[in-house]
């Protein structure tokens, strides 16, 4: 069978870009994406917490494929968050595979402030699609 051309994993999706995702690293089961909350502020100004799930969901799915580069995609199983402090300004989510299964694989992420304070916890379990289903 022909290998498939791998993915572009810095590639920002329509839904990422219009939440504000400007920018995407992923190699070896790691993963960094910086939001600018310009699009994702609720009403006391502060990012939307939905955007943070959002971003964390994209930071741990983006560092899974990373480590799985021949699969066709991912589900996400389950997601576990905490939001330590109210989100302002740029962020970065960074994540990781803690635990790299045949068909499921084990994420955390933290989302920081430019400043470096934690502001965000997750973790998350993927199922790996091998091939796209008619």
């Amino acid at each position: 069978m022909p290998e498939r051309p791998k993915r572009d994993l810095s590639e920002i999706s329509d839904f990422q870009r219009q939440i504000g995702i400007e920018r995407i690293e992923a190699a070896d089961g790691s993963c960094r994406i910086w939001l600018q909350p310009d699009l994702a502020r609720n009403a006391k100004g502060d990012i939307h917490g939905g955007a943070l799930a959002a971003l964390c969901d994209t930071a741990m799915a983006r560092a899974v494929r990373s480590a799985n580069l021949d699969i066709w995609g991912l589900s996400t199983v389950s997601m576990t968050i905490d939001y330590l402090a109210p989100a302002a300004g740029l962020v970065i989510a960074e994540a990781s595979v803690t635990k790299n299964g045949s068909s499921l694989a084990f994420a955390k992420t933290n989302i920081i402030s430019s400043a470096g304070t934690l502001l965000v916890q997750a973790s998350g379990v993927f199922r790996k699609i091998r091939e796209k289903r008619p």
